[in-house]
């Protein structure tokens, strides 16, 4: 269901492409109000960077205009206003985190391409779905365990037939309790999955790559999955129990299920050899991400897994043209430059001190800091939210001595924590759009594993980062 349909009819006009100007107009006035706001403590070169970030942030959070495209106005803005020089601006291309989500990209092509996870989607369904509860577990932990390999929207447009089709075949009605279970199982096992993972999401490498760009510090493949996997734990059972309590009560045929998943099985055939190469390929990347990710850097060992799988011709550069999603990178390395300019003007400290300022405990700046941005990415797109908030958080870890690793995975983590809306993320659209999932319906059970999710997260950073050397 387009959620458009219930908004306002001034609304519905507004958002339309010919009244894009509309928006645009809006981002011009917020620019030269804020240009035009006398605070004593940003110089000129502040306060320009602070209009470019006011703009950006109104742009990416009403998603106005296309993300990429924000991007370049970005790109266009900072050394045309004289804040950096062309140069140095677009040199923040080259950070390492841009291209390790390009070689990650490239990587997913393939699966998906292969066969290779429609027949581990049918398998694992077939094999344990059998009943409701199992099909329901299946498809959640199916979901959440590609999601750690892949981004989790590929994963919900992949598993999303499956799911479907079972669910039309069991005989549940849109709406109804089996197959909201089921989508719901789809959409947060996806979201799930991808928090403890830098391959999960863009959002990561991307938080990653700022975290680089201001502090040289960085965070390991295994770190990363270690200091976020016992949250995405958690909230799996959590989430089984909330599906399987929205189930009961509702009886559906798992007969007919079971033979059209055997079907389809049946008619892929047997495994290819094109299948087995991208398996073995991806593990092999995975391993080395685990093992020698630090040493040789993952973007490197991203574009070697890349290169065998070319050399072994087990991928089509046609097919990757048409998979990634090329406008992304213009938004990243855009999102990189911005939190580069508010550093080098320290308009990011200023910005966090004035309204900040007031908090004098690294605990409730971290509180306030994952609150922010779990509000926010139920508005705009998560990766568009790290991109946002990460220069503030940045500089509020460096005034209050919060280790600067610990509030990149509370943004990052903060940000995955999106179950509610469709705008938040890909996967949830996929779900809300199935029919099968009333929007008002998972606007409710979201925000409850939403809720519980951010209250982990606070015990993530009490009880367990410390063990790490995470001071929060």
């Amino acid at each position: 269901m387009n959620l458009l349909r219930r908004s306002p009819q001034w609304l519905k006009q507004i958002r339309r492409p010919q009244y894009r100007w509309v928006w645009c107009i809006a981002a011009a006035i917020i620019y030269f109000a804020i240009l035009a706001l006398p605070l004593a403590e940003f110089d000129e070169a502040a306060l320009k960077a602070l209009a470019i970030f006011g703009v950006t942030a109104f742009l990416w959070s009403t998603s106005a205009l296309p993300v990429a495209v924000t991007g370049l106005l970005v790109l266009f803005l900072i050394p045309f206003t004289g804040v950096l020089p062309p140069e140095q601006t677009y040199a923040y291309f080259g950070n390492r985190s841009v291209f390790f989500i390009l070689g990650v990209f490239i990587l997913a092509s393939p699966i998906r391409r292969s066969g290779l996870s429609t027949r581990l989607a049918l398998t694992v369904v077939s094999k344990f779905g059998g009943t409701q509860r199992g099909l329901i577990l299946s498809v959640l932990i199916l979901s959440a365990v590609m999601s750690f390999f892949l981004s989790s929207h590929a994963v919900a447009a992949m598993l999303f037939p499956v799911v479907l089709e079972v669910v039309q075949s069991a005989g549940a009605k849109p709406g109804g309790r089996f197959g909201k279970s089921a989508f719901l199982a789809l959409g947060w096992g996806a979201g799930i999955g991808g928090i403890p993972s830098l391959l999960g999401g863009a959002r990561a490498a991307l938080a990653l790559g700022l975290l680089r760009e201001s502090t040289g510090q960085s965070i390991s493949f295994i770190e990363w999955t270690l200091w976020s996997l016992p949250l995405a734990i958690v909230l799996l059972a959590i989430a089984y129990l909330l599906i399987r309590n929205i189930g009961r009560g509702t009886a559906v045929s798992m007969d007919q299920a079971k033979m059209l998943l055997k079907g389809r099985a049946k008619r892929l055939g047997n495994i290819s050899k094109r299948e087995i190469g991208t398996a073995l390929i991806t593990l092999l990347t995975i391993v080395l991400w685990i093992v020698r990710g630090e040493a040789w850097g993952l973007d490197t060992v991203a574009f070697l897994g890349v290169s065998l799988l070319f050399v072994f011709q087990i991928a089509d550069w046609q097919e990757v043209e048409e998979d990634v999603n090329w406008g992304i990178f213009v938004m990243y390395g855009s999102a990189i430059a911005l939190s580069a300019v508010l550093r080098e003007t320290e308009t990011s400290t200023a910005l966090a001190q004035a309204l900040l300022g007031w908090i004098d405990s690294g605990w409730l700046v971290f509180i306030a800091v994952a609150m922010v941005v779990v509000i926010f990415t139920e508005g705009m797109s998560n990766a568009a939210t790290v991109a946002m908030v990460m220069p503030l958080a940045i500089a509020l870890a460096a005034e209050h001595g919060i280790d600067p690793r610990a509030i990149t995975m509370g943004v990052t983590i903060a940000s995955g924590l999106a179950f509610m809306m469709p705008v938040s993320t890909p996967a949830m659209a996929i779900v809300i759009g199935s029919g099968y999932v009333p929007p008002s319906h998972a606007l409710q059970r979201g925000f409850f594993l939403k809720s519980l999710g951010f209250l982990g997260l606070l015990a993530l950073a009490t009880l367990y980062w410390p063990l790490f050397g995470l001071q929060v």
